[in-house]
């Protein structure tokens, strides 16, 4: 069943509101409760990555086949997306902290290209997509961009750990990561452009699969034993090449 565009429409304007919060108030929610583990808290920023994510997705019109919205496209959407991320990179004082992973393809250890993008850059990025798409009232967009670019917030918890690489037409890369025994364990998963996502558990089995460019898995790990075998595939079906980016906590 589709969703009306009046009502992906206010998902997103409520997406806006959600984080448009005064500085008090965001402030309060980064620091959590003092019984919230350090695990829980960037747990937690994991999620707002990959609702940023969603929102990218959304604005680029590459959610058509859920909305049944087809061709179309939300500046609005990429600038929420954009003050996600933007408000990430303060609360975590612009900390990116590399993955403890191992990437592989065809059996071969892939490297990383280059540095990371910081959450500020990306969030730049989107707002510049934003200003380039067709807009019925380009002031009122900029006016959105300048507000999300007021957040303020000082750096309160420490940044997810980021993996990010570039998957050519017809291959596939396996991601091996780590996670803390009895501790939250949330991954946020995206794409620059048409590619799959899959958790790969024990013995091979899929244990989920992304629909898009974009995707979000979370469970919890027991001992430390559970942990083995735990991989994230990420697939491109034979599309140009594909940067991704893999975060945790």
């Amino acid at each position: 069943m589709f969703m009306s565009r009046s009502g992906w429409l206010a998902a997103v304007v409520a997406a806006c509101m959600m984080f448009s919060v005064t500085v008090a108030q965001a402030q309060k929610a980064v620091e959590g409760s003092a019984d919230q583990t350090e695990a829980e808290k960037t747990a937690e920023l994991v999620e707002k990555v990959a609702l940023a994510a969603e929102l990218t997705a959304f604005g680029r019109g590459e959610l058509a086949d859920a909305t049944g919205l087809k061709d179309f496209k939300s500046p609005e959407a990429l600038v929420a997306a954009g003050g996600i991320l933007l408000r990430l990179h303060k609360q975590t004082g612009g900390k990116v902290n590399p993955a403890n992973a191992e990437v592989t393809e065809d059996g071969k250890a892939v490297a990383a290209e280059g540095e990371t993008n910081s959450f500020a850059h990306e969030a730049a990025a989107l707002f510049d997509e934003a200003r380039a798409l067709p807009s019925k009232d380009k002031s009122a967009l900029e006016a959105q961009i300048k507000q999300a670019e007021l957040v303020t917030e000082r750096g309160a918890v420490g940044g997810p750990r980021v993996i990010s690489r570039i998957v050519k037409s017809g291959k596939a890369q396996h991601v091996d990561l780590a996670f803390e025994p009895h501790s939250p364990a949330s991954i946020s998963m995206r794409g620059t452009g048409k590619v799959q996502f899959e958790v790969i558990g024990p013995g091979g089995k899929v244990l989920w699969h992304s629909q898009g460019s974009w995707g979000f898995y979370n469970f919890q790990p027991g001992r430390a034993a559970d942990n083995k075998g735990i991989k994230i595939k990420v697939i491109n079906g034979g599309g140009p090449p594909v940067a991704y980016t893999i975060t945790t906590n």
